[in-house]
């Protein structure tokens, strides 16, 4: 009886610690810094989240362009801890949205921007991270600037 209990209390703290490991992303704030975004956003969702090593996750963000993305522009991935970059990731944002079927220039309207990627395995499991995805066009002008604060990370 002893041992069962033992073994339901090791159970139990197990399924704990997954739960707090798992985390989840707070609420997205724009990260612009009072300058002006092309993309207004109403809508901002983040697949799975959390994000997990070396695994696929997708952005997707949806509002009305005031400018077309052009080719050449770029997204920017980075993660922070303690105000420290502890993870950088850059690519061509037209290379990305042409994966999953939107070719640039992508013009004024009301659109929908579905961004995946692989989060890279050289990346600080189990802590506090803020994420800043920030997307520029071609001219350096900002598409989007969104924060989001994960809680914890982990690839369990």
């Amino acid at each position: 009886m002893q041992f069962t209990a033992v073994l339901a209390a090791i159970a139990l703290a197990a399924i704990s610690t997954v739960s707090a490991q798992s985390g989840t992303y707070t609420k997205f704030t724009d990260c612009a810094a009072g300058k002006p975004s092309d993309l207004a956003i109403s809508s901002l969702t983040l697949s799975p989240s959390p994000m997990c090593l070396g695994e696929d996750y997708c952005l997707t963000a949806t509002g009305a362009l005031s400018a077309p993305i052009t080719k050449g522009a770029k997204l920017g991935v980075w993660g922070k801890y303690l105000n420290r970059i502890v993870y950088r990731d850059s690519v061509d944002l037209c290379d990305v949205l042409a994966a999953n079927g939107q070719e640039c220039p992508i013009p004024e309207t009301t659109t929908e921007l579905k961004i995946c990627l692989k989060l890279k395995p050289d990346f600080w499991e189990g802590v506090t991270t803020q994420f800043d995805f920030i997307a520029t066009n071609a001219n350096d002008d900002t598409i989007f600037c969104q924060r989001g604060m994960k809680i914890s990370s982990s690839s369990l």
